[in-house]
């Protein structure tokens, strides 16, 4: 009588068996149904393997540090073997997920076997954003403030910020894969325990028969062929990160115009809707006060912000309004036609007094030089890239390089990636086609809540995915397809 694995029963072991052959002997399945030996139930193993390959290269790339995996060739290798090991990951998961649902693998008493699988699954999802967020590329920041908004959307914005390169890092090589890991036991364990499902139809007839190891292996090592070659000719792509020094020196009237936004609090941080944290910060007090006041400390000279305490509302309003029409007009001044009660003079003297224009001519050169970008990501160093991937935003220029590279939301956003293309390689986050499709069916990038529609239905998703086994009615759809003959052939040719 088989055991519920489909063993013929515990094995002995002698005093001078081999300890770590007989952890693996008890770990392999060796009586399958004649099905069991097929690629399609050998999908499990290959992404086991591709969990190994990610942590290797993964722990070798956080070990080397940023500027070897983005400037050395090998790092370049092996952050392009990191990269093809997730799309396969990912494909992996999602094949193995669908025999599951085609064969109605989840049916009693193995409801919790699909349960911590999909579970999996979801983490890989959210695991893979958050590496790309530590490429420390443009795509890295541009991914970072998405998903930023993202999280607040959904209201969880105070726990999860992908612009803490400190927290992102933690989640991605630490937290999310302890989960992974412990939650991956738990499906194997209780795989193992069942042993490979059976069909639900009595009329398919299946043999019991040993389990092929060799051919499991050699699948493994094709794969591992497969990903290192694809690394080799196709390697991640990598656009260069923006900083507020490139943007000061390329434009400076467009960082000096968001300095009076970040002062006014009319920016897109300082007017930020959506959920509570980590936008709750003073733009005026992080981007204006505190780097000004550093810069004219340790330089000495009179305080133009000081100034403006003794000015009253109206007057502030008005010297703000004369420093944005300085920088409209290419930070010359205009000179008006002089009437009896105003001159070319006293307005020129009115310009030099503007405590505006004072502050602007201080930390415009030290945004040029990165001083500035300094002092700002010091202000905070435990959510350390907030306060500058921010500022950026606020300016557009993220949103501006994405549309040059045909990655921004409109235009199906992080499924392309920096290539531009959803046919060129290696492909960017294509299993997040569905939001991209969500977002152009119902033009969510213009709606004031489109962050927290989108969260929320991906998350009622991937509820449904985990519970699937317990929904009535929904669990019973598989049947209907009719295509679990298909995995199981195999059995029936046995068996005639």
């Amino acid at each position: 009588m088989d055991t519920p694995s489909g063993e013929e029963g515990p094995q002995e072991y002698s005093p001078k068996a081999n300890a770590f052959r007989t952890l693996l002997d008890k770990a392999y399945f060796h009586r399958l149904p004649s099905y069991g030996n097929t690629i399609f139930y050998g999908l499990g193993f290959l992404a086991l393997t591709c969990l190994v390959l990610l942590a290797a290269s993964g722990l070798t790339l956080a070990f080397m540090g940023q500027t070897w995996w983005l400037t050395t060739p090998s790092g370049i290798y092996v952050r392009s073997f990191h990269l093809w090991t997730v799309q396969a990951f990912i494909f992996i998961l999602i094949l193995h997920a669908l025999v599951g649902f085609t064969t109605s693998g989840f049916k009693k008493p193995r409801r919790m076997v699909w349960v911590f699988g999909a579970t999996v699954f979801c983490l890989a999802l959210i695991q893979t954003e958050f590496g790309y967020g530590l490429r420390g590329d443009f795509s890295a920041q541009f991914r970072a403030v998405s998903g930023a908004d993202f999280w607040n959307g959904a209201y969880l914005g105070y726990w999860v910020n992908p612009l803490s390169h400190l927290q992102e890092f933690a989640l991605h090589v630490a937290i999310i894969p302890f989960l992974i890991f412990v939650l991956l036991i738990a499906h194997y364990l209780l795989e193992h325990s069942y042993g490979i499902a059976k069909p639900y139809r009595k009329d398919i007839a299946y043999t019991m028969e040993p389990a092929n190891h060799r051919i499991m292996y050699l699948r493994g090592l094709v794969l591992v062929v497969f990903i290192a070659t694809m690394a080799y000719f196709f390697h991640s792509p990598y656009v260069p990160a923006i900083t507020i020094q490139s943007v000061a020196l390329a434009q400076p009237d467009r960082v000096a115009a968001n300095l009076l936004d970040e002062y006014d609090h009319t920016s897109d941080t300082a007017t930020y809707l959506d959920s509570i944290d980590p936008y709750t910060f003073d733009t005026r007090a992080v981007y204006v006060t505190v780097p000004y006041d550093q810069i004219v400390g340790q330089m000495g000279g009179p305080n133009a912000l000081q100034a403006l305490a003794s000015s009253t509302p109206a007057e502030s309003a008005a010297e703000l309004a004369q420093a944005r029409e300085y920088l409209a007009n290419g930070g010359v001044v205009p000179v008006p036609v002089p009437t009896a009660s105003s001159t070319a003079t006293s307005s020129l003297a009115t310009l030099a007094n503007n405590p505006f224009i004072s502050v602007l001519n201080t930390l415009m050169p030290a945004a040029q030089n990165g001083l500035y970008a300094a002092i700002v990501a010091q202000e905070r160093p435990s959510i350390n890239d907030t306060y500058t991937l921010r500022f950026l935003s606020d300016m557009d220029v993220f949103e501006e390089k994405a549309k040059t590279l045909n990655m921004d939301t409109e235009q199906w956003g992080m499924a392309k990636d920096e290539t531009g293309s959803i046919t060129k390689l290696p492909p960017g986050s294509w299993w997040l086609a569905p939001l991209g499709l969500l977002n152009w069916t119902f033009n969510l990038p213009d709606n004031p809540h489109g962050d927290g529609i989108a969260a929320g239905t991906l998350f009622a998703f991937m509820l449904v995915i985990i519970t699937f086994p317990y929904i009535p009615f929904l669990n019973r759809l598989p049947e209907a397809f009719h295509l679990a003959p298909f995995i199981w052939r195999r059995g029936k040719r046995d068996a005639g």
